[in-house]
């Protein structure tokens, strides 16, 4: 009876969030904190979790992945930023707190918190001096999931959330829901999970109104999982997601839009195109409407990850991210895509650490920490 009331309300979910993503695309979006990833396995992967289960930190990338937990779980982890920018990024962090439990035949519950420090600045009036030091708050993002095999090999889950986002004197809120699934193949000679995940799918962030309101970073995921080798002492599996930003479901800036055809269509316009075939191609490039999931304005990461004894995990990874490129040179630029990371376990605890790309003006690197505990 509740697996039947599950798959209702999950496919009636489903249909409302589907039901726009033909005019979806990306672009400029508040709350970029909740794309600043969910735990410091993920990140040594790239980002590439949507098909990994059993994982207290898959609330940020899969809810449906919350199922395979058999005991409580609680993660902390931690990652400073204020390295990239030199005294400019002083009080510039993020942190993220998941918890999730079983409640036996009914499946899991978890929750998640996400804290973005937006540093301090100093204030100053005609003259260099600094009159005072401003600090310009904190971001934070509250989430509740549950998460379920519905059917045999077919995991299901939702996440509710509520964001706060702070500029200056001023705040917003926001509600959003994450929905995901996964399915595997586990008579397969190479057992295989699939996930698929919507995530931010909810109102807008308005500091004034309606008209000054941008959308929540949202997102679609495709991701697979390959368990190459699942030995007691030799674990190894490959992962990969694709991932189309969403956000944008038409055009919104459309007087900038009509300046940028106007000006391709009289000065570089070689093929002699129509403005109504120049402004395809812009948003085409920009990746608004369906455009979103064209392979070329898809992120890309890849994958690896391999335990001995259950003990030592050696991860890997690899990024690539059309909306942000690395503009250095051919072979910093592959270099600064690929990510790493280990991972300890000792009875019911587990440190995790990676070193990420950062960006900022000095392309420095990120270390982030975490620490998780069974009970």
């Amino acid at each position: 009876m509740k697996r039947t009331f599950f798959i209702s309300i999950t496919a009636i979910t489903l249909t409302l969030c589907m039901t726009p993503l033909l005019y979806a695309g990306a672009g400029r979006t508040a709350a970029q904190f909740l794309s600043l990833g969910g735990g410091t396995r993920a990140a040594a992967l790239a980002d590439a979790f949507s098909a990994i289960s059993g994982d207290v930190t898959a609330a940020f990338w899969n809810p449906s992945g919350l199922t395979g937990i058999d005991k409580r779980e609680a993660t902390l982890a931690y990652t400073d930023y204020s390295n990239l920018f030199g005294e400019a990024g002083e009080g510039l962090y993020y942190a993220l707190f998941a918890g999730a439990m079983p409640i036996g035949d009914w499946g899991v519950v978890g929750t998640t918190l996400q804290i973005n420090g937006q540093g301090i600045i100093d204030i100053t009036a005609d003259s260099p001096d600094v009159i005072r030091q401003e600090n310009l708050g904190t971001n934070w993002a509250w989430a509740v999931s549950y998460a379920d095999e519905v059917a045999p090999n077919l995991l299901a889950g939702v996440s509710g959330k509520v964001i706060r986002q702070v500029l200056g004197p001023v705040s917003s809120t926001a509600y959003a829901l994450d929905i995901g699934t996964q399915y595997g193949f586990p008579d397969l000679s190479v057992p295989i999970v699939l996930g698929a995940a919507i995530q931010n799918w909810g109102t807008r962030i308005q500091f004034k109104d309606e008209h000054q309101s941008d959308p929540l970073p949202r997102t679609f995921k495709l991701g697979a999982a390959f368990k190459i080798l699942d030995e007691e002492y030799h674990k190894l599996q490959l992962v990969g997601d694709f991932t189309a930003f969403i956000d944008k479901l038409s055009e919104d800036d459309e007087e900038g839009l009509e300046e940028v055809v106007e000006q391709r269509y009289t000065e570089n316009n070689p093929e002699n195109k129509t403005k109504e075939q120049i402004r395809s191609d812009i948003e085409a490039e920009r990746g608004v409407g369906i455009h979103a999931f064209r392979y070329s304005n898809m992120s890309k990461s890849i994958g690896a990850e391999y335990w001995l004894a259950n003990i030592l995990a050696l991860r890997v990874g690899y990024k690539v991210d059309p909306f942000m490129p690395v503009v250095i040179n051919e072979f910093e630029d592959h270099v600064d895509r690929v990510t790493a990371g280990i991972g300890i376990r000792y009875s019911n605890y587990q440190f995790d650490y990676a070193l990420v790309p950062g960006g900022g003006p000095n392309n420095k690197r990120l270390n982030t920490f975490a620490l998780l505990i069974r009970f």
